[in-house]
């Protein structure tokens, strides 16, 4: 039987922030936090997944505060360590004393703010095309994924299907019902108001430094990457290589950012030996 969003869609209150995550499986806690863009969400990124994985853990997909179904408040300051609070406190709400964590783009940035932070909670580390090293080759900033989205006359099915195309290699996976899934997400008013990549975007820019601090990270860590994501160049992968202490590297060729999506099933068995196999 094939888990759907609404049968797996749930609630939580986190603090003083009411997240929204869908839950399937038992067994050891999986927790995916998903990537920002405009229209981004929980069931979105991991939504495909959900089913190989609750096969063998607690599967938790959250949507991050600002973004899906849950709360949209301003965040003061850095919005990296407010999330990993946030995803703190709903580990506390659920009874979860450890987790792994799954994070693709900035939801890596959060799990390796949870790593450093609060190093007792996180299990296993896996870090998908997540920024938070350095560029060894890239020269300039890194290109945004989600360039002009808002600007000009606005959003729309064609912007949308330009934004997506720079997540993956392979165009031809990304259908009308999955273009359309995200531009109605990121037309939603409360989206446009208070999500960094919304119109608003102004909702806790900054954001930490976390390559100073990968040395820190205690948790045995995964990083994959796809090596033609054109946002973040792989090299950024081979930075972590050298300075997480537990760590080991997956590039995908023929790959872009959006490695769930575009590599499921080989990504599904790779999460799953690494999180189930005892070094």
């Amino acid at each position: 039987m094939t888990l759907t969003a609404a049968e797996t869609s749930k609630f939580v209150q986190a603090g003083e922030v009411k997240i929204h995550y869908h839950e399937a499986g038992t067994g050891p806690v999986l927790l995916c936090i998903h990537g920002g863009a405009p229209g981004a969400f929980g069931w979105a990124n991991f939504g495909r997944n959900l089913e190989a994985l609750s096969r063998y853990f607690r599967t938790l997909i959250v949507d991050l505060p600002g973004y899906g179904k849950s709360d949209k408040p301003g965040i003061e300051g850095p919005r990296t360590g407010f999330y990993a609070r946030t995803f703190r406190d709903m580990l506390d709400a659920l009874g979860i004393s450890k987790a792994h964590v799954l994070g693709l783009a900035t939801g890596g940035t959060v799990g390796i703010k949870m790593a450093i932070d609060y190093p007792h909670r996180i299990d296993k580390l896996i870090l998908v095309n997540s920024p938070g090293g350095l560029s060894l080759f890239q020269v300039g900033a890194p290109k945004p994924a989600t360039h002009n989205y808002y600007s000009g006359e606005g959003p729309s099915m064609e912007r949308m299907r330009a934004n997506l195309e720079r997540l993956v290699y392979d165009k031809s996976l990304l259908t009308d019902e999955i273009v359309r899934e995200r531009y109605e997400a990121s037309i939603d008013p409360e989206f446009m108001s208070q999500a960094p990549e919304g119109k608003g975007g102004k909702s806790g820019q900054t954001l930490e430094p976390l390559w100073q601090d990968l040395h820190k990270i205690e948790a045995e860590t995964l990083v994959i990457w796809g090596r033609d994501n054109p946002t973040l160049n792989y090299d950024n992968a081979l930075f972590m290589l050298n300075r997480i202490p537990n760590v080991r590297v997956h590039i995908h060729a023929k790959c872009g950012l959006w490695v769930p999506f575009e590599k499921a099933k080989e990504f599904n068995k790779e999460v799953i030996a690494f999180l189930t196999l005892d070094l």
